[in-house]
């Protein structure tokens, strides 16, 4: 798995990597800014959240126009920020494009503390990926247990596999789970597994039952074998295994429906 704890807090990966490269751009912003000229730093750092806030919109409008397919028929998933989802590329164009507009506007040694907090920040993204650890990841032979209290085996099912870590006590699993039995009834070819993490039967039933969701694909792990097993250190996760049982992508914490789409993809070779 790819994500990381700091005491209580579990981020994922990428997000992760994404709040050290804001930190950096602003911190390398601000000093390079003090020691240019003191008196433009105020300049620079009003820019540096300029900059900073048309990243984040460039990205997401840009993913969103990306999955449109996706995004269209549930057009207020666009606006669900926390859920992730940013083309990297239309930010940089939307930071590009504020730099310009501060040069044209003549403002007083703005450029170079951007474009310098902006590499720094890049640096300081791909640095934090290329540090997570990547283990080989494949689905765990053991046995867990349907609702109905049958033994149920993960591995050997020949199909790709969405596989979700939930827990009836979680929000952001709670808030997922409709878009989740969604997307699992409309995705033929692929077999989406719920496995609810150290609850028993009547938990994960009367959660259903208020919740209208179907129980098609819902197990239990009731020890939490499965995140020892795959590396998850926290609730809701994501995995997403090819036809042979490996992990082909992963993600920690309340996933978008474009996300898991896009990580169905790569499981099963549809390069839409």
């Amino acid at each position: 798995m790819n994500a990381i704890s700091i005491g209580p807090l579990v981020f994922d990966g990428g997000r992760f990597a994404a709040v050290v490269a804001l930190l950096l751009f602003f911190v390398v912003t601000e000093i390079v800014a003090r020691l240019r000229r003191g008196d433009a730093a105020g300049d620079a750092a009003r820019w540096a959240g300029i900059a900073a806030l048309a990243w984040i919109l460039g990205a997401r409008i840009g993913f969103v126009i990306a999955n449109g397919s996706v995004f269209a028929p549930h057009p207020l998933d666009a606006l669900k920020l926390w859920q992730g989802g940013f083309l990297p590329v239309a930010g940089w164009a939307a930071g590009v494009a504020v730099l310009l507009l501060a040069l044209l506007r003549r403002a007083r040694g703005v450029a170079l503390p951007l474009v310098l907090g902006g590499a720094a920040a890049l640096a300081g993204h791909q640095a934090v990926l290329a540090a997570l650890p990547r283990p080989s990841v494949t689905l765990p032979d053991m046995q867990l247990i349907a609702l109905d209290g049958r033994g149920v085996r993960l591995e050997g099912r020949g199909w790709p596999m969405v596989l979700n870590l939930w827990a009836t006590w979680c929000p952001p699993c709670r808030r997922e789970m409709p878009m989740m039995t969604d997307l699992a009834a409309n995705t033929p070819g692929v077999e989406f597994v719920f496995a609810n993490q150290g609850e028993d039967a009547g938990q994960v039933l009367a959660f259903l039952a208020a919740e209208k969701l179907p129980d098609q694909g819902m197990i239990r792990d009731p020890h939490n074998r499965l995140m020892g097993a795959l590396g998850a250190i926290g609730l809701p996760s994501t995995l997403v295994f090819d036809a042979k049982g490996r992990l082909v992508a992963a993600h920690t914490g309340e996933i978008s429906r474009a996300a898991l789409t896009r990580m169905i993809a790569q499981a099963t070779g549809d390069s839409r």
